[in-house]
C-alpha cells in the first residue's frame, strides 16, 4: 500500500515538519522523512480529504462510505487525513483530457461534503503516512471513480469548495495576480530556477482548484501552466529587484552606500513602479474591451482608454498581456 503512495510522489517533493515554518523541495527519498508532504498535483493518484473532527478515523463508516485506502491520524487531537487510492490516476498535464478531471473534482467535492471535510484542502501538505508522528490505518483497497456512486455519492448536488475572491475580471486575472504576488515572496526561498518553477507550477494548480465554484469551473491545465511559466520566468529574472521600496526609508539602503549606488537602486525601484503602472493601464483596457464584447486589438484598446502612445512605447508588453488575459 505504501509502495503506491511513494511511487505516486514526484521526484522533487515539497515537504515540511511544521506547516507554519515554511516548505522546501527535497528529493523524494529525503522528503519522506518529514511529517508533511505535498501530493503530486499533475498526477492525481489519490483523493485526499482533511477531516478536522476528533475521533474521525471511522467517520467514513458512520456516513456509509467506502473505507479510505489510508487513514492518517494525528494522535494529539485524533483529526485525520483520508487518502482514497485510485486505480487509474487522473492527469493534470497540458495534454490531459478535461472530462476525467471534472469527474475527479466532482467526486472529491461530493466526498468532502458528505464527510464534512475541510473545503479548502487540495492535497497540499498532506500528513505523511510513513512518518512516526502519525498513526495509520490501512485498508487494502483502491477504487475507480465510478465505484463511489455505488455508495450514494451524489455528483450533481455537491457543494463547491472554497472560492478565491474573484477580482470581477475573470479567473485568468485572479490566477495571475494571486500567483505573481505569491511568487514575489517565494522566489527568495530558492537558489535554482528549475526548483522555483516547480513551486510556481504547483501553486498555480492549487489556486486553480479553488475555481471549482466559478460558473465556468477551473481553467484548463494547459492554460494554468502557461501562466505559471510566464510568472516563473519573469519573477526569476527580476528576483533581485522585486521588493525594492523607495524611502531611503523604504529602500532601507545602508548609510555608507555610495551615492551613485543609491541612485542606481532608486532608479531600479522607480522603473519597477513605472512598469506596474503601465501594466495596470494595459490590463484595465483589456478588461474593458472584454466587458464591451470587443475584439482585443490595438484600435479597440485605444477606444477603451489605452493611449496610443502608451501602446506604441510598450507594444511587446501589451501583446504579452493580451496573450495572458484575452
Amino acid at each position: 500500500m505504501y509502495a503506491s503512495f511513494i511511487q505516486a510522489l514526484p521526484d522533487k517533493v515539497r515537504s515540511a515538519d511544521f506547516k507554519d515554518e515554511g516548505t522546501k523541495f527535497r528529493r523524494r527519498e529525503k522528503a519522506l522523512g518529514y511529517r508533511y508532504v505535498e501530493l503530486n498535483q499533475l498526477y492525481k493518484k489519490f483523493i485526499a480529504l482533511d477531516i478536522d473532527e476528533p475521533a474521525s478515523a471511522y467517520l467514513w463508516d458512520e456516513r456509509g462510505l467506502p473505507p479510505p485506502s489510508i487513514v492518517v491520524i494525528n494522535p494529539e487531537n485524533t483529526h485525520c487525513h483520508y487518502l482514497y487510492e485510485l486505480n487509474t490516476p487522473v492527469y493534470y498535464t497540458e495534454q490531459a483530457r478535461r472530462a476525467p478531471q471534472k469527474f475527479y473534482e466532482a467526486t472529491d467535492i461530493a466526498l468532502t461534503r458528505m464527510l464534512g471535510a475541510d473545503t479548502a484542502f487540495t492535497g497540499h501538505l498532506a500528513k505523511n503516512p510513513l512518518h512516526p508522528s502519525w498513526r495509520t490505518i490501512r485498508h487494502q483497497t483502491s477504487y475507480d471513480l465510478e465505484d463511489f456512486q455505488e455508495y450514494g455519492v451524489d455528483l450533481t448536488g455537491w457543494r463547491r469548495k472554497q472560492v478565491l475572491r474573484d477580482s470581477g475580471i475573470g479567473r485568468n486575472t485572479t490566477l495571475f495576480d494571486t500567483l505573481r504576488h505569491w511568487a514575489y515572496a517565494e522566489v527568495k526561498q530558492h537558489a535554482s530556477h528549475t526548483i522555483f518553477q516547480l513551486a510556481v507550477d504547483s501553486k498555480s494548480l492549487a489556486i486553480n482548484s479553488h475555481f471549482l465554484a466559478h460558473e465556468n469551473g477551473v481553467l484548463p491545465a494547459k492554460e494554468v501552466l502557461s501562466t505559471a511559466k510566464s510568472v516563473g520566468k519573469w519573477t526569476w529574472k527580476h528576483r533581485h529587484s522585486i521588493g525594492s521600496q523607495k524611502n531611503r526609508g523604504v529602500l532601507k539602503l545602508p548609510a555608507d552606500m555610495p551615492i551613485k549606488e543609491k541612485q542606481a537602486q532608486g532608479a531600479a525601484y522607480a522603473n519597477v513602479v513605472r512598469t506596474e503602472a503601465v501594466d495596470d493601464k494595459i490590463k484595465t483596457a483589456i478588461h474593458a474591451c472584454k466587458q464591451r464584447r470587443l475584439e482585443v486589438t490595438p484600435a479597440n484598446l485605444e477606444k477603451c482608454g489605452l493611449a496610443g502612445s502608451t501602446f506604441r512605447k510598450h507594444r511587446e508588453a501589451t501583446f504579452n498581456w493580451i496573450r495572458l488575459l484575452a
